[in-house]
């Protein structure tokens, strides 16, 4: 027994309870819906290769990017053969646990104007038709970029980007779409013109829309996806200036996932640090980036040192990222004491999400441990981890009539049962072990 608590850091506190140490890990969780992602590309009217695909994912990621191009029907519906092969791209992805990012798009070379239907009516009818196959994936498609339209389907460069449009547009997504499964629109300024309705308050309310930023550090202004104007002398339709515009995507965020690519700008370098690429990533409460992009800014990331102390002082900033990407559960106190006069014990724990973001789908935390008759128990500490956020702590409370064993601490998916780690060391189940009941009453 001795040597078991000592290979995991246990310690004696107070009569019947030895706590265990709660050591923060300084590696990437690969947890569902959150993190690095890399881009699978797929021409709608050609059959994938599933076998070469397979030895194209990445053993670490959790998300998925499919990009599908449906440009070469732009000029009629998608046949049963098209729904059919989008439908087992889907499928090859669900099968393998892949929280996705969708983006359906008529271009991926830059040229919308050429590629894009001539008639709103087509697109109109197009996302109808996508929106009942992702009501099948509902539970695999976590995100939904864009709206078929633009130049890589980032929202500019078209024809069918007037307010009435997109409007008719994120309306026929929302219809389908499953509760879990956020849309994703290129620019803040776009949320605001899907959300006339709040411009009064001029807050964000619970909301399904995030943004999908590909410009992210790539400018002052993120290759466009700022303005320069200050809120005060811009309208809610005009885009703002950078301060501004990240404070609104802080709001954004808490409700729905950001996320986009990094991109490397020689001239814009200079004016980045450290301190200011985390400060700015925080902000824009990122859930998702791309790995693959431009590699060119993550070597930077990989050589500048996390400005902090602490765990992460002589860690990349990149491993930092990686470890931040969305949401991230630490466990920062642990208590469980005994109650003579009922014979139980109460447990306290508090937990904080020390991610850029918040977390965005239904999830549970449980206390797991041995009864006093013996018999492995769970109970539900936390029932409602959807809507945590970032740098938010929790206080868990709950009476257990426990026995002699490990208590632990673990957290799950709802939907699936998939194993949500926390940043402290834990087991290969996932479980953090809080310290060891021992009856020494």
């Amino acid at each position: 027994m001795h040597d078991w608590m000592v290979a995991f850091g246990i310690r004696k506190k107070g009569i019947g309870f030895q706590a265990a140490e709660l050591t923060e890990s300084v590696s990437e969780l690969s947890n569902p819906a959150r993190g690095w992602y890399q881009i699978h590309t797929f021409a709608a009217e050609q059959e994938p290769d599933f076998e070469e695909l397979r030895w194209c994912l990445h053993p670490k990621d959790t998300l998925a990017f499919l990009l599908i191009d449906i440009g070469h029907f732009r000029d009629r519906d998608l046949e049963q053969e098209v729904l059919d092969r989008i439908r087992r791209i889907f499928s090859f992805f669900s099968e393998r646990s892949y929280d996705c990012i969708v983006r359906i798009v008529y271009d991926h070379e830059g040229k919308a104007l050429l590629r894009e239907p001539s008639f709103f009516s087509q697109v109109k009818s197009h996302l109808e038709q996508i929106g009942r196959l992702m009501e099948q994936f509902a539970d695999t498609v976590f995100v939904f970029q864009g709206l078929l339209v633009g130049n890589w389907g980032e929202m500019h460069s078209s024809k069918f980007l007037s307010e009435a449009q997109m409007g008719q547009m994120a309306e026929i997504l929302r219809r389908y779409k499953g509760e879990e499964t956020y849309l994703a629109v290129r620019r803040p300024v776009y949320w605001r013109m899907l959300h006339e309705e709040q411009k009064e308050t001029g807050q964000v309310t619970a909301d399904d829309m995030g943004i999908f930023d590909d410009g992210i550090l790539g400018s002052e202004s993120h290759l466009g996806t700022f303005g320069t104007q200050s809120r005060k002398c811009a309208s809610w339709n005009s885009p703002w200036e950078r301060t501004e515009e990240l404070s609104f995507e802080t709001e954004i965020g808490r409700l729905a996932p950001n996320g986009g690519e990094a991109v490397y700008s020689r001239d814009y370098l200079q004016e980045l640090t450290p301190e200011t690429v985390l400060d700015i990533l925080g902000k824009m409460q990122v859930t998702y980036l791309n790995r693959a992009h431009d590699t060119r800014i993550l070597e930077v990331w990989k050589e500048w040192k996390y400005p902090g102390a602490g765990l992460w002082k002589g860690k990349s900033i990149y491993d930092y990222v990686s470890a931040h990407l969305g949401y991230r559960f630490l466990i920062r106190k642990a208590c469980v004491s005994f109650k003579r006069k009922d014979h139980v014990y109460f447990a306290e724990i508090e937990v904080e999400n020390t991610g850029f973001a918040g977390y965005y789908q239904e999830a549970e935390i449980c206390l797991e441990y041995t009864d006093n008759s013996g018999v492995y128990s769970s109970e539900v500490l936390e029932p409602r981890m959807k809507g945590w956020k970032s740098k938010e702590r929790r206080r868990l409370a709950r009476t257990i009539e426990a026995g002699d064993g490990g208590v632990y601490l673990t957290a799950r998916r709802k939907k699936d049962g998939a194993v949500i780690r926390f940043g402290n060391e834990s087991d290969e189940q996932g479980r953090v072990l809080l310290g060891e009941i021992t009856g020494l009453l």
